[in-house]
């Protein structure tokens, strides 16, 4: 059985069979952490802006 990638199997429905497939495989959980930080609506912290009362004008 050939693999399908995850666009075709949506469009197809096959999304459990996508699933099954990959079970237990493993990836790079530095590149999945940001991936669900970002679907989470979560990011790093912005750094902070300068105050409107340090305006030179």
């Amino acid at each position: 059985m050939s693999q399908t990638d995850l666009k075709t199997a949506i469009a197809n429905g096959d999304l459990k069979q996508f699933i099954v497939e990959r079970e237990g495989k493993t990836g790079e959980e530095a590149a999945f952490d940001a991936t669900l930080r970002s679907m989470a609506g979560k990011s790093k912290p912005a750094p902070k802006t300068s105050s409107r009362d340090d305006c030179d004008d």
